[in-house]
């Protein structure tokens, strides 16, 4: 599975998610790709492509940390929906691994993998 494989992967998980959100996340996945006439990718933790995709992906998630005086790098994570950011509407945040500072976003981190893989 290639980095790209995984997003639109993870990007089909979301929107069946949001179609079916009555139904646990791999059923409502199952279902959407079956409406669609195709077959879900079940994803296995003894695949070894799985994990270099995630590892590419992780990467491209990365930035330095916009802090005076920090040399330190952000890292983008997705914010729950249940959290206190989440029900605030904020889908990501930047956050630094030496300073801390945090930047929220209202955009997806699928949406900003789309715009960092542009970039390079």
């Amino acid at each position: 599975m290639t980095s790209d494989e995984f997003v639109k992967r993870e990007q089909e998980i979301r929107e069946a998610h949001s179609i079916f959100p009555d139904l646990e996340i791999g059923e409502a996945y199952r279902k959407y790709k079956e409406a669609k006439g195709e077959e879900a990718t079940m994803l296995s933790t003894g695949d070894p492509t799985l994990d270099m995709a995630k590892r590419a992906v992780l990467q491209v998630f990365r930035r330095p940390c916009n802090q005076p005086g920090c040399s330190g790098t952000q890292v983008l994570e997705g914010v729950c929906e249940g959290c206190i950011e989440g029900k605030a509407g904020f889908k990501s945040k930047w956050t630094c691994e030496t300073c801390m500072y945090r930047e929220l976003s209202k955009r997806l981190y699928l949406d900003w993998y789309e715009e960092l893989t542009k970039e390079s």
